[in-house]
């Protein structure tokens, strides 16, 4: 039980307290010292820890303490103690004796006889007495007791009050009999015996209270007779009333007045001063403490905070007996306060216990009457203080006595200020009593304060109220003066004074926003219904309103507003907080007009409009002092200017436009308009940095502004049928809303700005014009003359039009009206109307308007904000949009306007104003200065500062401190952009202005500036004036920030730029600046240099013709050379399929391929331009990636990269003749080598007759013209067209120095007529440097001519010889090659021609090369080959050659093919390397399949997948696949075995063939390749094949990726979808095939489970949502009927029948919305068959997932346990059939996997369907499935049981409900035991907490029959119970039930339940034994007398260590 307990706060507070005379009833012990401290040490003992109490004070404790702060109170005692008279403690005396006599009647004498025993033995009586059962002797001896308190109450028996403190704590109900508790207030009561002076000793009253306190801690209805103690001693001594140990008794018992007390803190009387002096009324409540007192004040807040416990023990104690305690305790007091008396003799208890029952009304009525005098007694100040204070708190119901109440408070004066101050923190505490009293309050205060009866504390009162609710209080005093203004007798003037004091008085602390706004709200009273004068009642609020915003105007406002207009700026923010009050002031008196106004009255227009101006300012000054002459005449124009000089705030404007275009209030539109128009002036006047004076947010504003414009015709004139008046305006109106727009537009840009200049021309027009501070029409933003002429035609064209329709619309008005026609001369409507199209074309201005504009943007600045706007930009629209004129020269009056204000301007105006000036420099410098004037170099003076000014600005913008990144970007994008403009003035202004602005140096003066240019001339004459790029700019300090912009401008500057040298400084720049981090940026870069070189040969020619004079070429061509270097390195490092362009530029992009094995992709014109630049030869400043390059495309003994074309994969011509004619000319040997390969006969007639040709160049062109002869000397003749002109250009050649070319030279003079000068001819002369006999030969063409007996054979095995000597040399084996070569030249030419006489050479050398091929010597012969591959080249190409020539010899293909890929495979060995005849045959070997048109589908096949098993070049199986495709798009009908298909598809999946999808669509789409199911077996098998073939050991992904992914990678999706578009229900074409597919199981090595490919949910999703009803029917048959095959995958067949049951087809039509009710219904009809196959296919699924513990095989089992149901339909012969397979499962696999499983299962159906008995019971009683985390069907009703049955409720039907659930649950128990033991847990929970209870409050709140019925469940448990998984649940229950027995077993009605529980117990020997042994243990007293003879405690066996207590 909870008791309260000593607690150590209170002996500091109790030793702490100040003290005057001492306590009624203390004394002061003398005696030794000894037994004092006994008396001490015995207090502390006591339960009430009365510690402190002067009766246990030694006599020299104040020596001993006289050093401790905390008893200063000691040391004034004897000063105190003699202040009372004698004379005035007899007058207190008689009065407590008198007191005593009228109250004593009222309290009973104890009625029991009291027995009086010694108090040693008191605590052995009452245990006799209540072993006995005998509760009177109890009550006697303790009433005894009570009497010898009584008798010994100056010095009680510390053993007699010890023992019943004990008694009090362990036994406190034996207090709670009536004759104790009379007892026990006997001694509450003062003993009259006892003499005055002798107070007596007070332990034995704070005992008494303390009992009671015990005895009725937990009780909730207290008697009445302890009120009436606690008012005896209130009125009289107070002796245990006001002591700290009774504290908790007494405020229990003061909770029958239901009194809010105030705070220890806010307590003036408290106990500390109680039995001091009186007080004088001097004194200070608050501001007079000492320190030691506030130190006692904190000492007392702290002990005000309650300890829970104490917290707990306080609670509402009369509830029942408030009637009767509120009548006795009003008599007691009327009977105190009706008495005769001296105002002197009032005691000061009297008050105190007034404050105490303050709660009630009818007590606080009484007091408040007399407060005001007890308050002005100084004896009686402080309590009475206290009074007050408690009366204000505990007013809070607001009735007609609190009304009263407050009504008597408010009239109280009090002059002392301390009083003062009190009352006015009583007066906070009474508005926070109740939300009421605030109204109630300044209403009184109000009309006390216009009464004749004025109390002077009023307006403090009113200050301290408006200090306490800021926000609500203005509104109740606005109520007041509404109040006021509604009396029949004029108050205006009387309010306005009462205002201004209360203003004055309050010191302007009011929310005057507040107050306006309470005196514009609406009232619904009576009297405000049924006002006489309602007009003058509005008339004289909005005076009212005028007054209050004027005195607004505080000291510090005028003091700021003088400031202001003297130009200071101090004390700014007080002015701004008033003008924003103003400001909002007038929103809600604007709105009050609009809204409230109308409901109240029908003003008349006069007086409306009147209130309008007032509230707005606008009204004559007159009418805002004539009643009262305030404001005064010094102050009054200085006030009304503040007044109205303010912000005006969006709602207003607002409203105003609204209440003119409303019919139904008085304020016309043309008011409406001129009142808007001059507010908005008028605030834009007082526009600041520091505050919005017209900030609108709606975009609405210019629509109401433009319908205040728009003329309506009367409504009763009827218009024409069909006839649509035009949308007119009235014409003043609407000029002068455009303006007022412009201001409003002006002010809020970021909204009403945007707006107008997108959609409205006119005011865009109005706008520019205050920009640009021109106000001509057309505006000057259109500088082309033609927009200019056009816009004027428009406005001419407009205006005659608008004429027409006046006009006509004036004409059928006059017509329903005055019948008159209407002419131009007698319309009166034309003058006065415009036509309404705001959003049209833009107007011309009248010129008054424009004169008005043009004065507004003077005095209001207007076109100054609008540049100022950044977002939006109209200056930079601006900007942009004249850009290209070059002509602005209002920017120039712009920038000059904004002295000190650049920051404002954009900085594109900035740069643009720089251009201009540059411009114009340029232009004057040129100009002579000596006729200039004074004025004129004094403007030019002038603007050389400003530009200086400005160009600093834009410096400082880049390279300052403040510089950011948008900064810089728009600075530097500004002029960049200009330098790739057409217009050559435009770039070099651009290129001035970025060398002013980036140069630092350019802030100087010219002179100062050349000097340095000069110095530096000497490194680069001609870049030096391209250092602001090269040098400045990148030393910016944001230049990472521009990189990119810029090296995109330089970019595309050098395609436009004509200046060789700027193209210089760009390429120089971009070489090393140009950010290439991104492949695409580099691309881009070597793209658009390539395009120069490539393009602009002009520029290229002049760049370099001088190279060798100019180091700023040769840093020119070194920049380009690292461009490209860098390019091509990083391209021959990217990967081959990474896309490094974009699609739309594929044809023009190459795909390089080196021998090496590199590849590139690059646009073909950077291979030109790299190329070209090779020609160029090496800079002087290092040749290291010149020769980069050169070994790059030219490498030595190498053949050249080849080129593809990557949109159609054929090869690329890299050098095209244009090109190898460069290569020719230049001065690189490598170049020209590599030009004059493969060169045909024409192509180098062609090229020897080119100029520019060097010499070594021509030589080698004259060498290579003779081998042509050599070779084909037909060909050569039949290109000649001039044999004399060749003839002769060949002896030029000689003449210049060339050799060669005799064999040619020959050829052609062998032909031609003998010239008359060939005597005189030169002879050709043999070059000396010819090799020996090489020339000879040649010449004579000597060569010898093969016939067809020749054994080609062996003259191959002399050319190519296999095993060649040390002596043996290739010029031996030439002229054999020479003969092959041209025996196949004769036959080719032959073949051309198409003679049909063939020789056979071509076809007998293939065959021979094929037969020594298949010889075992093959290996060497290709070595050969591969060595001598100038020898063998030729022949090749001779034989490729032959073959096209002849493509329908289908033999010679095809063995030329074999060659081929023969020769390929022993060269694409490793230990081979490679070279040109490699690379020859993979070219001939991809052009052959690219050219070849395979005519037999299956042949190609074959063929494919003889070069799949050769694992051939990847070239030639993608071009066997294009022409496989071409053959299968043909439609060539053959049909292909499936399985070679699959084999082919195979290889090409393994080969990752890009090919593969297109050969699939050619295939599949082909109706005659296949048979209809053809390609689903084809697919199916590979998705099967790759499924059920697992990856060899190692080869797995280590990511434990799926094995489609280890074959088939990205393949397998492909596969998918042409499965789904071939068979879209995926199982349906072959069944068994794509069952495999969809359900097989297939296990991998290494895996633990069943592999699942990854696109089966896919595909078993396509079978649920595609197919068919009999497709799902057969596959469902399938998986469920008895010859289902065993290796389908459990897991897929489950998932794939409940998809069936989801799928969403099943569910079409239906609703919705799903019913509250809804039964499922059952979709799959499974027989019985069927049913057990589906529980086979559960189990086995468990079984393979049983690896991973049981855990996850029981959660499978639930998974699956709803399909399972759902199959069952809810049939209960169904269920029964699974139940039986499982048992007979269970029976035939016994405790295996799987038996295990069929059991889980077994169990988790029962739970699912209980009402459903198993047959074999034993399989779920053994069973432990049911404990884990499934969940049974009757989870809920048995946990309802359970709780009902340990329902402690004592009511009948708790009782019927108890035993109701008590036969459920042993129903339960004995049925389904299993369900019962899974809440065996929850049963031991709810056991817990009961026992500590005493056994007749165990037994009455019926724990025990809870006891008792778990007892008997338990019993019908067993032995199932006993169990290992119930062990834990059944020991927390039998825990319980042995804690009973050991707390309780000495009650003799216990002993037979002990008996019974032990007796009877039927369990184990060794747990029986073990709880007999504890119970035995724990029992102290005879054994015998509880327990039975025959129970003997056992030891506890080893195994079962038993839980522990």
């Amino acid at each position: 039980m909870n008791r309260a307990k000593p607690t150590a706060v209170r002996r500091p507070s109790a030793a702490a307290k100040p003290s005057g005379h001492p306590p009624p009833g203390d004394f002061i012990a003398l005696g030794s010292k000894g037994q004092a401290s006994e008396s001490k040490t015995g207090s502390t003992l006591l339960k009430p820890a009365p510690s402190g109490l002067p009766s246990e004070r030694k006599r020299d404790a104040a020596a001993a303490l006289a050093g401790a702060s905390a008893l200063t109170g000691l040391t004034k005692r004897p000063k105190l103690s003699s202040t009372p008279p004698l004379s005035a403690l007899g007058r207190l005396a008689e009065a407590a004796v008198a007191e005593k006599r009228a109250i004593s009647p009222s309290i009973k004498e104890p009625s029991v006889v009291p027995i009086e025993v010694p108090p040693t033995v008191l605590l052995d009586e009452i245990e006799a007495a209540e072993l006995e059962g005998n509760d009177d002797r109890i009550e006697g001896v303790l009433c005894g007791a009570a009497k010898q308190l009584k008798v010994t109450r100056a010095k009680p028996d510390s053993i007699l009050y010890l023992s019943l403190m004990y008694l009090a704590k362990i036994k406190p109900n034996i207090f709670a009999t009536e004759g104790v508790i009379e007892a026990l207030c006997s001694l509450l009561r003062r003993d009259a015996s006892i003499n005055f002076k002798a107070k007596g000793n007070s332990l034995v009253s704070v005992l008494a209270c303390n009992l009671l306190m015990a005895a009725y801690e937990e009780d909730e209805n207290w008697p009445e007779i302890f009120v009436k103690v606690y008012i005896e001693d209130s009125l009289g001594e107070r002796i245990w009333v006001d002591s700290p140990h009774c504290k908790t008794f007494v405020d229990n018992v003061q909770t029958a007045f239901n009194t809010k007390m105030p705070p220890k803190s806010m307590l003036l009387q408290g106990e500390a001063g109680r039995s001091g002096g009186d007080l004088s009324a001097g004194n200070s409540p608050h501001p007079a403490l000492t320190e030691e007192e506030d130190s006692q004040t904190e000492l007392l807040i702290a002990e005000e905070k309650l300890s829970p416990e104490q917290e707990g023990q306080l609670m509402p104690r009369y509830d029942d007996l408030t009637e009767s305690v509120e009548e006795y305790v009003l008599d007691m007091l009327r009977d105190q306060l009706n008495r005769r008396q001296p105002i002197d003799n009032v005691s000061r208890n009297l008050l105190r216990l007034l404050t105490s029952t303050s709660g009630y009304k009818e007590v606080r009525l009484m007091t408040v009457q007399k407060l005001e005098m007890w308050l002005q007694n100084p004896k009686l100040t402080r309590p009475a203080q206290d009074l007050l204070m408690s009366v204000c708190m505990n007013c809070n119901t607001h009735a007609s006595e609190d009304m009263d109440v407050i009504s008597h408070l408010i009239k109280i004066r009090l002059k002392p200020k301390v009083l003062l101050n009190h009352y006015m923190l009583c007066v906070r505490e009474l508005l926070n009593a109740h939300k009421d009293n605030l109204g109630t309050t300044i209403k009184f205060v109000i009309f006390n304060e216009l009464s004749n009866a004025r109390n002077p504390n009023n307006m403090q009162t009113l200050y301290t109220v408006l200090q306490h609710s800021p926000e609500l209080a203005p509104k109740f005093l606005a109520m007041v003066f509404q109040d006021l203004l509604t009396n029949k007798d004029d108050y205006l003037r009387a309010s306005r004074a009462l205002l201004r004091e209360i203003i004055k008085q309050t010191k302007h602390e009011i929310n005057f926003q507040a107050f306006c706004l309470g005196l514009m709200q609406e009232r619904k009273e009576p009297q405000y219904l049924d006002m006489e004068f309602k007009e003058r009642f509005v008339v004289h609020i909005t005076d009212v309103l005028a007054v209050s915003m004027m005195l607004g105007i505080t000291a510090q406002v005028k003091e700021a507003g003088i400031a202001w207009d003297k130009g200071e700026k101090k004390n700014l923010e007080v002015l701004r907080s008033f003008q924003n009050q103003i400001a909002a002031i007038q929103r809600d008196a604007v709105w009050w007009l609009h809204t409230v106004v109308p409901s109240i009255s029908k003003l008349a227009p006069k007086d409306y409009v009147h209130c309008l101006h007032k509230v707005l300012f606008t009204e004559q000054p007159e009418t805002y002092y004539k009643w009262d002459n305030w404001p005064p005449e010094s102050d009054r124009n200085f006030f009304l200017r503040l007044c109205s000089e303010v912000p005006i705030l969006e709602d207003t404007l607002m409203r105003i436009l609204v209440i003119g275009l409303s019919r139904e209030l008085p304020l016309g539109p043309a008011d409406a308009m001129e009142l808007a128009d001059h507010l908005v002036k008028r605030a834009a006047a007082v526009q600041a940095d520091d505050v919005e004076v017209l900030k609108v947010e709606r975009i609405q504003l210019i629509d109401a502004v433009l319908n205040l414009c728009t003329y309506h015709h009367p409504e009763n004139i009827q218009l024409p049928a069909g006839y649509q008046p035009p949308n007119l305006a009235i014409s003043t109106l609407y000029w002068k809303a455009w303006p007022l727009l412009l201001v409003v537009a002006a002010f809020n840009p970021e909204n009403i700005g945007l707006a107008a200049w997108e959609e409205y021309p006119t005011l865009k027009m109005l706008m520019e014009m205050v920009m640009t501070n021109n106000y001509s029409y057309p505006p000057c933003t259109l500088t082309d003359e033609e927009t200019r002429t056009e816009m004027i035609n428009r406005e001419l064209q407009i205006a005659q039009r608008e004429k027409q329709e006046i006009l006509a619309f004036e004409g059928h008005l006059a017509a329903a009206s005055t019948k008159q026609t209407i002419t131009e001369s007698s319309s009166l409507l034309l003058s006065q109307l415009t036509s309404l199209d705001p959003q049209g074309p833009p107007r011309r201005p009248p010129p008054h308007i424009l004169d008005q504009v043009k004065g507004l943007n003077q005095s209001l600045r207007l076109g100054h904000l609008l540049c100022r706007s950044r977002n939006p930009d109209f200056l930079l629209n601006i900007i942009q949009r004249q850009a290209s004129s070059q002509s602005m020269p209002w920017l120039a009056d712009l920038v000059q306007s904004s002295e000190g204000s650049l920051d404002v301007l954009p900085v594109q105006c900035l740069c643009e104003f720089l251009l201009h000036d540059a411009a114009d420099d340029s232009a004057s410098g040129e100009e002579e200065e000596e006729g200039e004037s004074r004025e004129q170099k004094a403007k030019k003076r002038q603007r050389q500062q400003k530009q200086r000014q400005l160009l600093g600005r834009l410096q400082d913008l880049l390279l300052g401190p403040k510089a950011d990144e948008q900064t810089t970007c728009e600075v530097l994008d500004y002029f960049l952009r200009r330098l790739g403009s057409s217009q050559v003035a435009s770039r070099v202004l651009a290129m001035k202005g970025l060398s002013l602005v980036l140069s630092e140096g350019s802030l100087r003066d010219g002179e100062e500036k050349e000097p340095p240019m000069e110095e530096d001339s000497g490194d680069s004459e001609t870049l030096q004036g391209y250092q602001w790029l090269l040098r400045d700019l990148p030393r910016l300090p944001l230049f990472d920030s521009v990189r990119t912009t810029t090296a995109l401008a330089l970019q595309q500057a050098i395609h436009m730029e004509t200046d060789p040298q700027t193209i210089s400084a760009y390429l120089v720049y971009l070489s090393q600046h140009t950010p290439v981090e991104e492949q695409g940026q580099h691309s881009d870069l070597a793209l658009d240099v390539a395009r120069l070189i490539v393009e602009r040969s002009t520029i290229m020619s002049h760049l370099f013709s001088k190279r060798s004079y100019g180091a700023e070429s040769d840093a020119v061509l070194v920049a380009l050379l690292s461009i490209f270097s860098r390019y091509v390195r990083r391209m021959r490092k990217s990967k081959e399929g990474e896309e490094v362009y974009s699609w739309s530029e594929s044809q023009d992009q190459v795909f390089l391929r080196w021998t090496s094995g590199e590849t590139a992709t690059m646009h073909i014109l950077v291979v030109h331009a790299m190329v070209i630049l090779l020609t160029l030869g090496p800079p002087r400043a290092g040749d290291g990636e010149f020769r980069a390059l050169l070994d790059i495309w030219f490498p030595e003994k190498k053949p050249l990269p080849t080129a593809f074309l990557v949109d159609t994969s054929e090869e690329a011509l890299l050098l095209p003749d244009w090109l190898k004619l460069r290569m020719i000319r230049s001065e690189v040997p490598r170049l020209v080598d590599a030009a004059l390969q493969d060169l045909e006969p024409q192509q180098l007639l062609l090229f020897v007759q080119s100029f520019g040709i060097p010499v070594s160049s021509m030589s080698k062109l004259l060498q290579y013209l003779d081998q042509a002869v050599a070779h084909d000397p037909q060909t050569l003749e039949q290109n000649i067209m001039d044999k004399n002109y060749m003839a002769h250009l060949v002896e030029v050649q000689h003449e210049r120095g060339a050799s060669g070319g005799q064999t040619f030279h020959s050829l052609l003079t062998a032909s031609l007529p003998p010239r008359r000068d060939s005597a005189e001819a030169p002879k050709p002369k043999s070059s000396p440097e010819q090799p020996p006999g090489q020339g000879r030969v040649r010449a004579g063409t000597q060569v010898r001519a093969l016939g067809p007996e020749d054994d080609l054979a062996g003259m191959l095995l002399q050319v190519f010889p296999l095993s060649p000597g040390p002596r043996w040399q290739s010029s031996s084996a030439r002229p054999v090659a020479l003969a092959l070569q041209q025996a196949l030249g004769q036959e080719l030419a032959q073949v051309r021609q198409g003679s049909p006489e063939v020789t056979g050479i071509a076809v007998r050398l293939l065959q021979a090369i094929a037969t020594l091929l298949n010889s075992p010597h093959s290996g060497a012969l290709v070595m050969s080959m591969h060595r001598h591959h100038f020898l063998t080249c030729p022949l090749m190409r001779q034989l490729c050659q032959y073959q096209r020539s002849v493509p329908q010899d289908t033999g010679f293909s095809s063995l030329f093919l074999k060659v081929l890929m023969q020769i390929l495979q022993w060269l694409d060995s490793p230990a081979v390397e490679g070279g040109p005849l490699q690379s020859q045959l993979k070219l001939f070997a991809a052009q052959y399949s690219a050219r070849r048109r395979i005519t037999d589908v299956r042949s190609g096949f074959l063929h494919l997948a003889e070069a799949l098993t050769f694992r051939g070049d990847l070239e030639v199986v993608n071009s066997t696949v294009r022409a496989l495709v071409t053959t299968l798009k043909s439609g060539e009908k053959c049909g292909v075995e499936p399985e070679l298909v699959s084999k082919v598809l195979r290889g090409l999946i393994e080969v990752r063939s890009p090919h593969l999808e297109e050969l699939l669509a050619a295939l599949f789409s082909a109706t005659s390749a296949f048979a209809a199911s053809r390609p689903i077996v084809v697919v199916s098998s590979l998705l099967l094949q790759d499924k059920e073939e697992p990856p060899a050991p190692g080869k797995q992904d280590a990511d434990g990726g799926s094995l489609e992914a280890v074959r088939l990678g990205p393949c397998s999706g492909l596969l998918v979808d042409w499965l789904e578009m071939l068979d879209p229900e995926v199982i349906s074409s072959c069944p068994d095939l794509q069952q495999r597919l969809l359900f097989s199981r297939s296990k991998g090595k290494g895996h633990p489970g069943p592999q699942v490919p990854s696109f089966r949910p896919y595909l078993l999703a396509l079978l649920t949502h595609q197919s068919s009803w009999s497709t799902l029917h057969q596959c469902i048959r399938i998986l469920l009927g008895k010859h289902r095959e065993q290796r389908f995958d459990p897991s897929a067949s489950l998932d794939f029948l409940w998809a069936c049951i989801h799928v969403p087809r099943i569910w079409q039509g239906r609703d919705q919305r799903t019913p509250q009710k809804r039964r499922e219904e059952l979709v799959l009809r499974v027989q019985a068959p069927e049913l057990t196959g589906l529980v086979e296919l559960i189990l086995a699924e468990a079984e393979a997932r049983s690896q991973d513990g049981d855990a996850a095989a029981c959660s499978l089992l639930q998974a699956r346990l709803p399909l399972l149901l759902s199959c069952c339909h809810g049939d209960d012969e169904s269920v029964r059939k699974v139940t039986a397979h499982l048992t007979g499962c269970i029976q035939q696999w016994g405790d295996s996997v799987l038996g295990q499983r069929c059991r889980d299962l077994l169990v988790q159906l029962y739970l699912q369907r209980p009402e459903l008995r198993v047959p074999v019971h034993e399989v779920l009683l053994h069973s432990a499935g049911a404990t884990g985390s499934s969940v049974c069907k009757l989870d809920g009703l048995i946990h309802r049981f359970i709780t009902l049955l340990a329902d402690t409720s004592d009511s009948r039907s708790s009782e019927n409900r108890v035993a109701d659930a008590n036969m459920a649950c042993r129903k339960l128990a004995v049925a389904h035991p299993l369900l019962l033991l899974r809440h065996l847990p929850m049963v031991a929970a709810l056991l817990h907490g009961r026992t500590h209870l005493n056994f007749q409050e165990f037994r009455q709140q019926s724990h025990l029959a809870f006891f008792l019925h778990v007892l008997g469940l338990l019993e019908l448990l067993q032995p199932q119970v006993f169990r290992s998984e119930h062990q834990g649940a059944l020991w927390d229950c039998l825990l319980s039930f042995v804690r009973l027995l050991l707390v309780r077993a000495l009650r003799p009605a216990l002993r037979g339940t002990a008996e019974a529980v032990l007796s009877c117990w039927p369990c184990p020997p060794d747990a029986a034994a073990w709880v007999v042994g504890l119970f035995w243990a724990q029992q102290p007293g005879p054994r015998d007398a509880c327990l039975p003879v025959q129970l003997v405690p056992l030891p506890l066996p080893r195994p079962w260590p038993g839980p522990s207590l």
